[in-house]
């Protein structure tokens, strides 16, 4: 899916220098899903999540849920692409095991993203899935 936008990697540089001392919240947007969104808003201008909020797990459980998952919340939003062929600033998937994934973007050869004392890293080869950040608002068209 072709797109004449230009990833801006300095604003990604930018939310990751203001956000490395910003521990996980569910509140605040501060949570992955809202990380990730904030990555993509920054590289190509497009929320994924709009008016999309919660403040609990719960919540945010509930959500992704009537989405019919996080992971088909998100290819129906992003354009899924290979793990390997992942770009800085994509977004990755892990592990999770309560929303079956997590999501991080991709550094490089590291993926980062909300952890307990601020961001944390973790190695690319944690990504089980990814996705390609400029697709967004593409799927829409």
């Amino acid at each position: 899916m072709p797109t004449d936008r230009v990833r801006d990697i300095p604003a990604l540089i930018a939310l990751l220098d203001a956000r490395v001392d910003c521990a996980f919240a569910w509140r605040g947007r501060r949570d992955c899903g809202h990380f990730a969104d904030a990555a993509i808003f920054a590289q190509a201008g497009v929320s994924i999540i709009g008016d999309l909020q919660w403040s609990s797990r719960a919540q945010a459980r509930a959500i992704a849920e009537s989405e019919g998952g996080f992971e088909a919340a998100m290819d129906r939003r992003l354009r899924r692409v290979p793990p390997a062929l992942a770009q800085r600033g994509d977004i990755a998937g892990v592990p999770d095991p309560l929303f079956g994934v997590r999501l991080m973007v991709v550094e490089g050869v590291t993926l980062v993203g909300p952890g307990a004392r601020g961001l944390e890293r973790q190695p690319r080869s944690a990504m089980t899935i990814a996705w390609d950040t400029m697709s967004a608002g593409a799927l829409d068209e």
